[in-house]
């Protein structure tokens, strides 16, 4: 299993998961001239894309969806709630599929697991995906106010981490937002800050974690060096050999292999 973040940030989000020369896509929050872009920079073939998973009904996770799943003629995996709220903008959907938390299914050689978290949407979703041939494991932890036991139990010994480092809390109390907006982004509804991250990977950091991805940082209430710094700390501490790498709102990650 091979992936890359082809962007991250709230201005859109979206995955790309390779297995076998098949690439699931993992949200779509940007149009399709910048979907089709990104998959270039990485060296992902359009005509590898088998299908489009939805985590939640946020913008900058869906606004691409609809024109995604004509364009490269794929199925849309969604939760029967996210896309009731959404169905309008998504436009036609040929091929339709409803996933619940708490039920895995497969696709290709990989098994998704999805599992609620607790998000200002309706119906938010985390992944954590296995590959049946060689054991290895992806967790996506994105767009969650903290993490319940669920969580914790669900992203436990996987091999690489995507995990959301939204916002400093310094910087999130002293921007420009209003004071609602704050409330929001730091309610447990709403997204992880960088102490949150580094304090979630104190209990779950473990021998055979390759891979860490900071996500979703905030552009105004977060720097790249401070989510990176933060988490390092923690590594360092930790005395662990991962890897760790932050992604980024205009350029996709490289090739990642899990």
């Amino acid at each position: 299993m091979e992936i890359s973040l082809l962007a991250s940030g709230s201005k859109g989000n979206s995955i790309a998961v390779r297995k076998n020369g098949h690439t699931l896509l993992i949200d779509a929050g940007l149009s399709g001239k910048e979907l089709s872009k990104r998959l270039r920079q990485v060296v992902i073939d359009e005509n590898s894309i088998r299908a489009l998973l939805i985590s939640h009904d946020h913008s900058d996770h869906i606004k691409g969806a609809g024109v995604a799943c004509r364009k490269f003629n794929i199925p849309l995996f969604i939760t029967k709630s996210s896309y009731n709220a959404v169905k309008k903008r998504l436009g036609k959907i040929d091929k339709l599929n409803f996933f619940q938390n708490g039920y895995p299914f497969q696709f290709n050689k990989l098994l998704i697991e999805p599992f609620a978290v607790p998000h200002d949407s309706h119906a938010s979703s985390c992944f954590r995906i296995n590959d049946t041939e060689t054991g290895r494991s992806l967790a996506i932890l994105t767009d969650l106010g903290y993490p319940t036991r669920l969580t914790i139990e669900k992203i436990k010994y996987v091999s690489t981490l995507i995990l959301e480092s939204n916002h400093d809390m310094n910087k999130l109390i002293n921007s420009s937002y209003p004071w609602s907006l704050k409330q929001r982004i730091k309610s447990k509804r709403g997204h992880l800050s960088n102490t949150q991250a580094s304090k979630l990977m104190k209990r779950i950091i473990h021998d055979e974690l390759e891979n860490i991805i900071l996500a979703h940082l905030s552009e105004e209430n977060n720097e790249p060096e401070l989510a990176y710094k933060a988490m390092e700390k923690v590594l360092t501490e930790s005395k662990a050999k991962c890897n760790l790498l932050v992604a980024d709102q205009y350029k996709p990650t490289g090739i990642i292999k899990v």
